[in-house]
């Protein structure tokens, strides 16, 4: 819960300021409860709130020198996840959107020889799914972090500790097994479906 004193709290962050990781945790403690509800008030997601206070709280760390100049701590950390929070939302929003664009333009382009399975983009992605819980650990991993998270090749670099061409060797080999399966599996199905549903 929140700390009881402004007093004490303005002496954490000034100590957080300087880079004190214990004064850190005690700020975390006292707020990530309070911020997480806050947070799931607006997402209605609890994986999409923990990873925004997660991200909030490492913002604030990796910013700490900005606290010097900060009065009110829980508004500045309330500001900060609330933005945040809008940001992943409309990143999602947009996401979905273009999803659902992607597979109507593909089920209107589609042969009438296409088959039933054709018309059905869910048990389509259903299957691109089952494609991906097959995949090696490690190139599971990093096409999760290319096509959910939207990584760079460089970030999932520097998150894995993999070079840039190994990253792209495993979007490259997980494309094909994907590719593989889905066309294994649905029978007669137009490849730019495919290639909609599971991107280059």
């Amino acid at each position: 819960m929140p700390l009881e004193t402004p007093y004490i709290e303005t002496e954490l962050v000034a100590r957080v300021a300087a880079g004190d990781e214990q004064a850190f945790a005690q700020l975390f403690y006292a707020w990530h409860q309070r911020l997480a509800d806050y947070v799931y008030l607006l997402t209605r997601s609890m994986p999409l709130t923990e990873e925004i206070v997660q991200d909030s709280f490492t913002k604030i760390w990796l910013h700490r020198r900005q606290l010097t100049g900060v009065n009110n701590f829980q508004s500045y950390l309330f500001t900060i996840s609330r933005n945040h929070t809008f940001n992943c939302l409309r990143s999602i929003a947009r996401e979905a959107a273009k999803r659902q664009k992607w597979t109507q333009h593909a089920i209107n382009e589609m042969d009438e020889e296409a088959g039933d399975i054709s018309a059905d983009p869910q048990r389509l992605q259903e299957m691109v799914d089952a494609a991906v819980s097959q995949l090696p650990p490690q190139q599971q991993k990093v096409w999760l972090l290319s096509r959910q998270k939207g990584l760079s090749h460089e970030e999932i670099g520097r998150e894995m500790q993999l070079s840039r061409e190994t990253v792209k060797r495993h979007i490259s080999l997980a494309l094909r097994s994907i590719r593989e399966y889905v066309r294994a599996n649905a029978g007669h199905i137009l490849p730019g479906l495919i290639a909609l549903l599971i991107g280059k």
